[in-house]
């Protein structure tokens, strides 16, 4: 799988380190409930004309997001990628509302990080915050540590 770009990120809020993090995703639904979760829905839509689907990026556009001071997260672009890089991009003020969660993730296959949004504001107490740690497997894996890693695997599928 090609490793895909990440959502553009700004935190202007002192509250919350997300230092060695980058936005992946926005989630409504807790990220360890079974079932479907879905992707929140903006109101600002991306210019299907300048949309150019990519291995690296599937939609062919990233957000680009501001953290405000307040812990209020606002949508603030959406940028367009050509085969030899950033393309144009198309500026919004969108102010996300109601419950959802951002995942973060040192890299794209890396540790996730989901903080929680109540009523489109941050949630500062991490112990709401769900970390998800990344196990990798190699040949020299002992049997019990693959085991280990399997069933943790279970949950997030």
């Amino acid at each position: 799988m090609t490793v895909q770009f990440s959502q553009g990120f700004s935190n202007q809020c002192p509250r919350i380190n997300l230092k060695g993090y980058s936005l992946y995703y926005i989630w409504q639904g807790h990220p360890l409930d079974k079932g479907e979760k879905h992707f929140y829905q903006l109101k600002n839509r991306p210019n299907p004309e300048k949309v150019q689907v990519m291995s690296a990026c599937w939609d062919g556009y990233a957000g680009q997001y501001q953290l405000s001071a307040e812990g209020r997260l606002i949508l603030t672009k959406f940028y367009y990628f050509l085969p030899d890089g950033l393309g144009e991009s198309d500026a919004f003020l969108e102010e996300l509302h109601g419950d959802f969660y951002l995942e973060f993730r040192t890299h794209f296959e890396g540790e996730q990080l989901y903080v929680p949004f109540a009523h489109g504001k941050v949630i500062d107490d991490r112990e709401q915050w769900v970390e998800i740690k990344r196990t990798y497997v190699s040949s020299k894996t002992s049997k019990n540590n693959l085991f280990a890693w399997l069933k943790n695997f279970r949950w997030f599928v």
